[in-house]
C-alpha cells in the first residue's frame, strides 16, 4: 500500500495530498493509477519533522501553498525542470535547507516562499523569475548571498527583512518596483549596486534612491559614518530608510523634504541632532520612535498634526518647539519623554490624544490654548513633577485616567462648560488638597478621584457635584 495519499484532477492527472510514512528521504512517484503526478497539493508535507530530503519528478508542474512548510529537517529538495509554479509558503520555516535550485521555469516566487529558511546561505535566480513577492526571503538570517534575475521587475514588501548576514546586493536595470522595508533589519548589508543607466533606481553617496519618486529609499546598516547629508532634490523619506542605524548621530535634511514616511528613524539611539525644515507637511507615526539620545526639536511651521508614537521614548528629550499651525497631536506622541521640562501649546490645537504625554515625568505646569477640544485617556498619567495645570472650557469631557499618578498635582482650574469625569481621572493625585467642580457637571464616575487621600472638593448648592460627594463620601464644602 502506498504512503502517499492521491486525489484526481480534472484533467485526469494526480496530486499528492499527504504522506504517511516515516522515512526521511523521500522521492515522489512520478505515476498514479498510470496517469501522471502533476501536482503537489496545499499542506501535503507540512509539518513533517522527519524529511531530509524530497525528490521531486520530472512530471510534476506545481507545488501548493505551504506544501513543505515547517519541515524542520529537510536540508535538500531537488526540484524538476518541469515545475512552473510554487505556492505562497512553500517552504517557510524549512530551518534546516541549505541550498535551493530554482528551475528555469519559474516566472514568479510567491508570498513567504522561503521565509525562516535560517540556514539557506546562497541562491541563484534564473532569469525567467521576474517578480519576488512579500518576505519571500525574510528572516533566511543566513543568507549571505542573492543573484538576481536579469529579467527581474518587482520586489514585494520586506523580501529580504531580517537578512542579517546579507552583504552585498545588485539590482537589475529591469526592477522598476521596489516594495516597503525590503532591506530591513539587513544588519550586514554595505554595498547595494544599481547600473549607471537605470531608469528608476540610483545609488548616491550609499543612499538608494528612487529617482523618479525623489525617495529615499535605504541607508545601507554597514556604513558606519556618524553624519550624513542627505541629497538636495529628495523630498520622501521612507519607512525605516535609517531605522537602528545606532551609529548615526546628526542627520542633515535638504529643504526639499516634504514627507517623512513611518518608523523612518526609528530607534536610532545615538542620534542627538536632526534639522526639520520648514517644507516637511508629514511626519508619519512611530518617525522618531526610541530614538532615546535626542534631546532638542524644532518641528516644522507648516505640521498641522503630531502623528502617533513620532516621538514615543525619546527620554533625552528636554524641549520641543510646536508649529503654531499644529492642530492635533495624537496618541502617544510624546508619551515616555521622561525629560521633556515644558511645552507651550499653540492656540489653534484642538485635539490632544490618547497617553500623548503619559510619563513626561519632568513636565511642572501646563496652560492648554482655548481652542481645544478634546483630551484623551491617560493623556497626562504619571506627569509626576506636574503641578498646575488650567483646562479650557472648550474641553467637555476629563477622560478616563487623564491625571492618574500626577502626584505632585495640588492645582487644577476646572471651568464652567465641563460636563463630565470619568474614571480614574485623578487617581492617586496624592498632593491635590482641593478642587472646584463647576455646576456644568453632570456625570462624575465613583472611582475619578480613587485615592486622593486629603482632597476637599468645593461645589455648588444642590449641584451634581455636591450629590456626588455626598454619595462617594468625599469632604466637601459649599460655594
Amino acid at each position: 500500500m502506498s504512503e502517499f495519499t492521491f486525489s484526481r484532477k480534472r484533467d485526469g492527472s494526480f496530486q499528492v495530498e499527504s504522506y504517511e510514512g516515516s522515512s526521511s528521504v523521500i522521492t515522489i512517484p512520478s505515476q498514479h493509477e498510470d496517469r501522471p503526478v502533476t501536482a503537489i497539493a496545499d499542506n501535503a508535507f507540512s509539518w513533517s519533522y522527519q524529511i531530509k530530503k524530497v525528490i521531486i519528478p520530472e512530471s510534476v508542474t506545481q507545488i501548493g501553498e505551504a506544501a513543505f512548510s515547517w519541515c524542520e529537517s529537510l536540508t535538500e529538495i531537488e526540484l524538476p525542470d518541469t515545475l512552473r509554479g510554487i505556492g505562497e509558503w512553500a517552504f517557510i520555516g524549512c530551518l534546516s535547507l541549505r541550498s535551493i535550485r530554482l528551475p528555469a521555469g519559474i516566472k514568479k516566487i510567491s508570498y513567504s516562499t522561503f521565509q525562516s529558511c535560517s540556514s539557506l546561505t546562497s541562491v541563484e535566480l534564473p532569469d525567467t523569475v521576474r517578480s519576488i513577492g512579500p518576505e519571500v526571503f525574510s528572516e533566511c538570517r543566513n543568507l549571505r548571498s542573492i543573484k538576481l534575475s536579469r529579467t527581474l521587475n518587482k520586489i514585494g514588501d520586506n523580501a529580504f527583512a531580517s537578512c542579517e548576514s546579507l552583504s552585498a546586493i545588485e539590482l537589475p536595470r529591469q526592477l522598476t518596483e521596489l516594495g516597503n522595508n525590503v532591506f530591513s533589519g539587513c544588519s550586514s548589508l554595505s554595498s547595494i549596486t544599481v547600473p549607471s543607466d537605470h531608469p528608476v533606481f540610483e545609488e548616491q553617496n550609499g543612499f538608494l534612491i528612487n529617482r523618479a519618486e525623489k525617495r529615499l529609499l535605504f541607508y545601507p546598516f554597514g556604513r558606519k559614518e556618524k553624519s550624513v547629508i542627505v541629497p538636495d532634490g529628495i523630498e520622501i523619506i521612507s519607512e525605516e530608510a535609517f531605522a537602528y542605524r545606532n551609529h548615526l548621530e546628526q542627520v542633515t535634511l535638504p529643504d526639499s523634504v516634504r514627507i517623512i514616511e513611518p518608523k523612518a528613524f526609528y530607534s536610532c539611539r545615538g542620534l542627538k541632532e536632526i534639522n526639520l525644515p520648514d517644507s516637511i507637511i508629514r511626519i508619519g507615526s512611530n518617525a522618531f520612535h526610541s530614538c532615546s539620545v535626542l534631546n532638542a526639536i524644532r518641528l516644522p511651521s507648516t505640521l498641522s498634526i503630531i502623528d502617533y508614537s513620532v516621538f514615543y521614548a525619546c527620554s533625552s528629550l528636554q524641549s520641543v518647539v510646536l508649529p503654531e499651525k499644529l492642530k492635533i497631536i495624537a496618541p502617544c506622541a510624546f508619551s515616555g519623554c521622561a525629560n521633556l521640562a515644558s511645552v507651550s501649546f499653540p492656540e489653534g490645537l484642538m485635539e490632544i490624544g490618547d497617553s500623548a504625554f503619559e510619563g513626561c515625568r519632568s513636565v511642572e505646569n501646563i496652560r492648554l490654548p482655548k481652542s481645544l477640544e478634546a483630551l484623551g485617556s491617560h493623556v497626562f498619567g504619571s506627569c509626576v513633577m506636574l503641578d498646575s495645570v488650567e483646562l479650557p472650557s472648550g474641553v467637555k469631557t476629563i477622560p478616563s485616567q487623564a491625571f492618574a499618578r500626577c502626584e505632585n498635582l495640588n492645582s487644577i482650574v476646572i471651568p464652567e462648560g465641563v460636563e463630565e469625569i470619568r474614571s480614574e481621572a485623578f487617581e492617586s493625585c496624592i498632593n491635590l488638597l482641593s478642587l472646584e467642580l463647576p455646576a456644568s457637571l453632570s456625570e462624575i464616575d465613583p472611582t475619578a478621584f480613587t485615592d486622593c487621600r486629603h482632597l476637599m472638593l468645593f461645589v455648588y448648592p444642590d449641584s451634581y457635584a455636591m450629590n456626588y460627594a455626598k454619595d462617594t463620601g468625599i469632604l466637601f464644602s459649599e460655594l
